[in-house]
């Protein structure tokens, strides 16, 4: 992980270049109010999330992802193999599922096979309050030009 100051994680983190790098990504649109993208978890998205708690699934557990964690998702991004995710864009913030072991598959193997659902995955939240108004104006802008999801994705 890189030894960013921890001013990178605030607000103006959040609300500025974060929200600019969520608008980058490919999201559809679920109901009149999720947004979901199937993506990476990136730089952009291991920074945001590193000074949350994240819930470990099934249980539904609450941790602080352990600096070695941080630096190992780092040290798979910087080899060009990050992990997969899935960000959920709510009003009341954005969800960040993703999954350390038998993490190839993921997130298509936990909507086509409940066994799936049994291994290990976490979950970071941001809350819209973290997002300020520019994270909420961006999700409306993303909303309004969104495509529906395909049907293959579940309702998160």
């Amino acid at each position: 992980m890189s030894d960013t100051p921890e001013a990178t994680f605030t607000p103006e983190f959040l609300q500025g270049s974060f929200v600019d790098y969520l608008k980058t990504l490919p999201w559809c649109s679920q109901d009149d109010q999720t947004l979901v993208a199937v993506y990476k978890l990136t730089s952009e998205v291991i920074e945001a999330v590193r000074e949350s708690e994240v819930k470990l699934f099934p249980g539904g557990m609450i941790v602080k992802l352990p600096r070695s964690v941080l630096m190992g998702l780092q040290q798979k991004c910087d080899e060009e193999q990050p992990l997969p995710a899935v960000l959920v864009w709510k009003k009341s913030g954005l969800e960040i599922w993703f999954r350390r072991q038998k993490s190839a598959e993921f997130p298509f193997d936990t909507w086509s096979d409940p066994a799936a659902l049994a291994i290990e995955r976490e979950k970071g939240v941001l809350t819209a309050a973290k997002l300020g108004e520019a994270g909420a104006a961006a999700h409306a802008e993303l909303l309004s030009k969104a495509k529906q999801c395909p049907a293959m994705i579940p309702q998160y």
